[in-house]
């Protein structure tokens, strides 16, 4: 009900109409954020400044805000960003009362609210002045998010998929798949902790470019039974990744060994669901004659194709 108000008043309005005005508010772990546009013309009203307009609370505790920046926008708008750090994470509080009393009577905000990777909306008005998102996810839902990461995250199952491809000994396999989990645990850790981190505009690229490798190796390479050394090597880089996913849902700082317990849990289990459908069926091709060489040639091309596309948009995205 909410969205299709949200949606009647973006079209029924010109983008920054005098009363009308729109926010894009976030909450990750303490920190908060929004970005919040409105006409020009209530600039002045607002003494050029809507942060001290508004109250943002965490557990009943004030959040220290900070004005970022401002800047004008077109359709003669005015975009503020403002910052926000709480005492702890949790559900964020916001009150926008006073700001209501410099505007006229009938102003509306339209707020777009992301917390937990989850977005909502939310009309503000003068009788209703206040609202709260940010809810802190429970332990468990960190659980079912690593599960969805890997099942969703396509990039780190082509990889998978390209380690197992030309297949070998169940044992060979096994020491691949557990030499992964046990690398990307690791830097999984130290990334959430804050010991060591790249930022994503090298980590994405590095994950595209394991790709596109174990598709080049099962062309060229001969003898295979040492890959596990490999899928440790990019391990370490996946689980940077992984961190990157799980930083974006925010971190409970005072649960970071059980939420990292849980998500990684959560991640060797969707891996494992995976496999446990990927190998029969790859072992019942094998047996039929349907998988042979030249199959398997093909889709090695398939992932370093795959590969080499990531990587060629990951870097466009990292230059642009």
């Amino acid at each position: 009900m909410i969205a299709a108000i949200v949606i009647a008043v973006g079209l029924a309005a010109p983008a920054h109409q005098v009363g009308f005005s729109r926010g894009a508010w976030s909450a990750s772990g303490r920190d908060v954020k929004a970005e919040l546009v409105f006409a020009r013309a209530e600039v002045a009203p607002l003494a050029g400044d809507p942060l001290a307009s508004i109250a943002v609370t965490s557990g009943g505790a004030p959040c220290e805000g900070l004005r970022e920046r401002d800047e004008p926008t077109e359709q003669d708008g005015h975009a503020w960003h403002l910052s926000w750090t709480c005492p702890q994470a949790g559900v964020v509080d916001v009150e926008l009362g006073p700001l209501f009393a410099k505007l006229s009577p009938d102003h509306r905000h339209v707020a777009e609210l992301l917390a937990g990777g989850e977005v909502h909306d939310a009309v503000v008005s003068a009788r209703a002045s206040s609202f709260a998102f940010g809810a802190e996810p429970s332990l468990l839902s960190f659980l079912e998010i690593g599960v969805e990461h890997i099942l969703f995250g396509f990039d780190h199952l082509v990889f998978l998929f390209g380690l197992l491809l030309v297949g070998g000994r169940v044992r060979s396999m096994l020491a691949i798949v557990t030499a992964f989990t046990a690398a990307h645990s690791v830097t999984l850790a130290l990334a959430t902790l804050g010991v060591f981190a790249p930022p994503p505009l090298v980590v994405e690229p590095l994950i595209a470019l394991s790709i596109a490798y174990v598709g080049v190796e099962n062309l060229v390479a001969r003898d295979l039974s040492q890959r596990w050394r490999l899928a440790a090597l990019f391990g370490l880089v996946h689980g940077f990744g992984f961190a990157g996913a799980l930083a974006e849902v925010g971190l409970p700082r005072d649960r970071v060994p059980a939420v990292l317990l849980l998500f990684n849990l959560g991640v060797e289990l969707g891996q494992l669901a995976v496999l446990a459908l990927a190998l029969p069926l790859l072992r019942l091709l094998e047996a039929k004659g349907v998988l042979g060489p030249r199959a398997k040639h093909g889709l090695s091309f398939v992932v370093i194709a795959l590969g080499l596309f990531w990587l060629a948009e990951r870097v466009a995205d990292a230059v642009g």
